[in-house]
């Protein structure tokens, strides 16, 4: 498991948004957000990152 903070998290339908969209990508297994603290928790397969941090940015919620 990864936890990343992101910006722009701000109410259940940000956390609704992030977990849809990365949910439905080859490799990610697991997307958990915690509003409160503005974090992402993913389970995920080596080499995915990278694309999961360009679908938040892609969002509107970069990774910090």
């Amino acid at each position: 498991m990864q936890t990343v903070t992101v910006a722009n998290v701000m109410c259940g339908g940000c956390a609704n948004t992030i977990e849809t969209s990365l949910s439905e990508m080859d490799g990610v297994d697991y997307v958990k957000v915690n509003v409160e603290d503005k974090t992402v928790t993913l389970g995920l397969d080596e080499g995915v990152m990278q694309s999961v941090t360009e679908k938040l940015a892609e969002l509107g919620y970069p990774v910090q």
